[in-house]
Order: structure tokens, then sequence, then C-alpha cells
């Protein structure tokens, strides 16, 4: 008898030393690029959604029957909830950019968690579909924002590092289009934002860049898509 006390007490604890181990090891991934057999590209927009840009951005991805991930901030998305149904209804990911364009290492766990669950709620208020993925606003990556995603079974997206299009920091579109569609290669994640009617930039470039890479055989994809292949 006390042999098999001994035996359940043995595996009860290397069950639970295996139990903490998955705890410690439960960090979302972070990717920046998604390497994929299939030439999938996956392009994202942040920090919108806006009333007059993201709409302006669905007709040219429309145009080239492209699919986006849009990264959309919590408190732009209440006062825009059916701009936000547009993007979903036209077949794109919506995926979570914070509540507020906040610095993550200026919050707390707590701070992150709230921000993060309050905005995935909001956009399943609207679309019925929580976003699996997340991007920190500034591409702010650290453990405790690691820990949290892994919490809440969501993937970190920042982007490939040459496919920043700097579309916010008036770069010319003729200089965004060199820029991106040199060396691109299968799972490349591009940046752009549709935050700002301002950025006119980005429309022109997109307009380009989009025809451009389907022409060399590549197809945009959203992110989770991207992830899947």
């Amino acid at each position: 008898m006390k042999k098999i006390l001994k035996i359940i007490l043995l595996l009860v604890s290397m069950c639970s030393c295996s139990s903490k181990e998955i705890a410690a090891n439960n960090k979302a991934k972070v990717y920046y690029h998604y390497k994929t057999v299939e030439p999938y590209l996956a392009i994202t927009f942040d920090d919108g959604p806006n009333k007059i840009q993201t709409p302006k951005v669905l007709k040219i991805l429309k145009k080239y029957d492209a699919t986006a991930t849009f990264f959309m901030i919590g408190e732009n998305i209440e006062y825009q909830k059916e701009v936000v149904k547009k993007v979903s209804e036209a077949g794109h990911e919506i995926g979570n950019h914070f509540y507020t364009h906040e610095n993550i290492n200026k919050m707390s766990k707590e701070e992150i968690k709230e921000s993060i669950v309050k905005t995935n709620d909001l956009i399943y208020s609207i679309i019925k579909k929580k976003p699996t993925v997340v991007r920190p606003p500034y591409g702010i990556v650290n453990d405790t924002l690691k820990e949290v995603c892994g919490e809440l079974n969501m993937s970190i997206i920042l982007w490939t590092s040459d496919k920043d299009s700097r579309d916010w920091d008036k770069t010319k579109d003729s200089d965004i289009i060199n820029n991106v569609t040199k060396k691109v290669s299968n799972g490349d994640i591009f940046l752009f934002h549709d935050g700002s009617k301002t950025y006119t930039n980005t429309l022109s470039a997109i307009d380009v860049v989009l025809p451009t890479l389907k022409e060399r055989g590549f197809k945009w994809v959203s992110v989770s898509k991207l992830l899947d292949n």
C-alpha cells in the first residue's frame, strides 16, 4: 500500500512540475515574417479605422483581389463601427492594436491585458469574431506582452524589416514602392497605415505595390492565412 501511495505522489509531483513548465513556456510567438510554401504575402494596415481613409484602402484592395489585415485601435472603433463592419464584410481580417496607442513599456501586465481584452470584446460585439492576432503600438515587444498574449492565445505580429512603408513619415510614394518591392520573398509582412486621411502616399503606393507583386506571382492574404500555410 505504501509503495502505491509513493507512486501516486510521484506521478502527481511529475504532473505538477510539467504543468508549471508548460505555463512558464506559454509565451506568444512573435512574427516578423513567416516562410510559406505558397507565394503568399501579407499587407497590413495600422491605426484605423478611419471613415475617410479606410474605405479608400478597401476600394484599392478590391481592385486587385487582395486580402489584408487591419490592426485597429479600440478608441477609433468606438465611433466608427460601420467601417469595421465594411472591412469584415469585404473579407479582410481585423487584428488588435490595443485600445489606445499606448507604450507597453509603461504599462503593467494588468493594463496590457485590459487594453487587449477590451479591444477584442469591442471587435467581437461588431463582427462576432475575436481577433487572434495583435500588433503592439510602436512595434514594442517585451516578456510581459508575450505572457499576456500567450494567456489569450494570440500571436504577436510585427513586420518584415524592409517592408515598412513609413507612409506615416510623409515618405514619397515612389520611395515606398521602390523600397518595399525589392527582394520580396514568400511570407513577407508589409506595414502601411489607414489611420489618417492625410496619408495620400499610402493610397498611391499600394495602388502600384499590389499589382506589381501580383504580376510576379505573389498572392495577398491575411496574416492568419499566412500563418496557417
